[in-house]
Formats: structure tokens, C-alpha cells, sequence
């Protein structure tokens, strides 16, 4: 018995229907939220934006290649944890730096991150320093080309696996926050004369930290660690012009207020 065309479309374009679920997944918003946060977060944490920077939705949206709203979202999750700041007109901007807030950042973080090297010392392992060492062999060949975006991610890609190895879930948390207001600090070094010498000389200091991992020296490991914030900060207090008032004269460190 023949059997119209007619009768059989609908059916065939039923089956397709039925048939979808099973082809695609239904995309998640909240995840496309998530992934925006963690770019944002990222790009906080490798200093891709300097101190006293505004950022537009429009335009972050148009970089990733997204809507405004995971944006939007994501900035003002940005704002709640103090990485980025909202001025009373709306504007969103990196938090500008003071000599006060570079001061009590860094004696923070020796602290905080001087402990999770330590306890990283006592978890230490073979597998652990290898990482360490590749991981800083990238980081020297970064500096020895000059190229200063591999630079910030060698240096956090490797301050950051040794606060993993630390094994800490609520001080890991602790760290990536006050991350968020110094990898900007971090990032407007790379834009000072003599700033390649200052970063070729963590080389050396985060060998130091490896060894101490690798001997166990918990105390020497999270002595290491404290002075590479230290000696980092220390260079950028003498050549970085701080805004507003009580700021001593210096070198300024690149376009401080660009809009993005």
C-alpha cells in the first residue's frame, strides 16, 4: 500500500523532537555566569587590569563574546568580595592603591601565604617540586623573553601550586581574595623601567622555596615565600607614583583610570 509523503512528515518531524534531548543538552546559564566570574577573577589575578581602571559592561561583554548580563553578574559579584570597587555614579573601577593599602596587603599576605607555604613544606613531595621547578624553568624563559603576560601567569601559576599543595580548602579561599587586589598591583610593575631584573630575581627566590618544600624546611619555606612578596613590594614602593594625597613622587607605573 502506498503511503503519502504527506502522511509521514509530521511523524519523521515528531521523531526528530523526540529525538533532540538526546543530541544536545540544554545550555546553563548559570554556568555561562560561572565561566564570565572565573575569566573576570583571572584576569584580576594575572594583572590584566592596573589599579584605578574603569571597566564597562559593554565592552567586557563584547570580549567575551557574551551578553551584558552574565557580565553584569559577575561584576557585581567582583564587588561584593572588594576585588572591584562601584562609585556613587555607577562606575565600576579597580580599586585604586594607596600607600596604607600597599602596606597592609603585603604584611597580610606574608602572613597568610608564608603559612600556606609552610604547611605545603610539611605535605611536601617529589611530584610537588617537579611541578615546582617546570613550572619556574617557564617562568625564567618568560623573563628572559621579555614577554610580560607570561611573566604574571609563571609567577601565579607557581605561587599557586604551592598554596594547593598546602591542602587548606578555607585558607586556599583567603589567598585567591587577596589575590584579586594584588594581581593589579603585581601587573603595573611589568610597565617600569627595570622591572625584568626585579622579576628575574623571584627565579631564584622561588627555587629557594622549592628546596625548602623538598627538604621539609617548613620554617625556611615560609621564610622564602615572605620575602618574595616582600622584596616584590619593596622595588614597587620605590618606583611606582601612588594617586592622591600623601603619595610620594616616583615613577608612575603606567595609564592609571583608563577606561576598558
Amino acid at each position: 500500500m502506498a503511503v503519502s509523503v504527506a502522511s509521514i512528515g509530521p511523524a519523521l518531524a515528531s521523531l526528530r523532537d523526540s529525538e533532540m534531548d538526546e543530541r544536545v543538552r540544554q545550555v546553563d546559564v548559570s554556568t555561562l555566569q560561572d565561566r564570565v566570574y572565573q575569566e573576570l577573577r583571572n584576569a584580576l589575578y594575572q594583572g590584566r587590569f592596573l589599579p584605578g581602571d574603569q571597566l564597562t559592561i559593554r565592552s567586557l561583554a563584547r570580549a567575551l563574546g557574551t551578553s551584558p548580563m552574565p557580565v553584569r553578574e559577575a561584576m557585581q559579584r567582583l564587588v561584593a568580595e572588594q576585588a572591584l570597587v562601584q562609585l556613587p555614579n555607577r562606575t565600576i573601577r579597580v580599586p585604586a592603591l594607596t600607600p596604607d593599602i600597599l602596606t597592609e596587603l603585603v604584611r597580610i599576605r606574608m602572613e597568610v601565604e608564608g603559612y600556606a607555604a609552610e604547611r605545603a613544606a610539611r605535605r611536601g613531595s617529589a611530584a610537588l617540586c617537579r611541578q615546582l621547578r617546570a613550572i619556574n624553568e617557564g617562568f625564567r624563559k618568560a623573563i628572559e623573553a621579555e614577554d610580560s603576560a607570561a611573566i604574571l601567569e609563571g609567577n601565579q601559576r607557581f605561587h599557586f601550586a604551592v598554596y594547593h599543595a598546602a591542602d587548606a580548602g578555607e585558607l586556599l579561599k583567603i589567598i585567591e581574595t587577596l589575590w584579586l587586589r594584588s594581581g593589579p598591583i603585581v601587573a603595573s610593575e611589568r610597565n617600569v623601567p627595570g622591572s625584568i631584573a626585579m622579576f628575574a630575581r623571584g627565579v631564584g627566590v622561588h627555587e629557594r622555596i622549592t628546596s625548602a618544600i623538598e627538604r621539609r624546611d617548613a620554617a625556611e619555606a615560609r621564610f622564602a615565600l615572605a620575602l618574595d612578596i616582600r622584596a616584590a613590594a619593596a622595588w614597587f614602593r620605590r618606583n611606582h607614583r601612588f594617586e592622591g594625597p600623601g603619595s610620594s613622587a616616583g615613577r608612575r607605573d603606567g595609564p592609571i583610570g583608563r577606561t576598558l
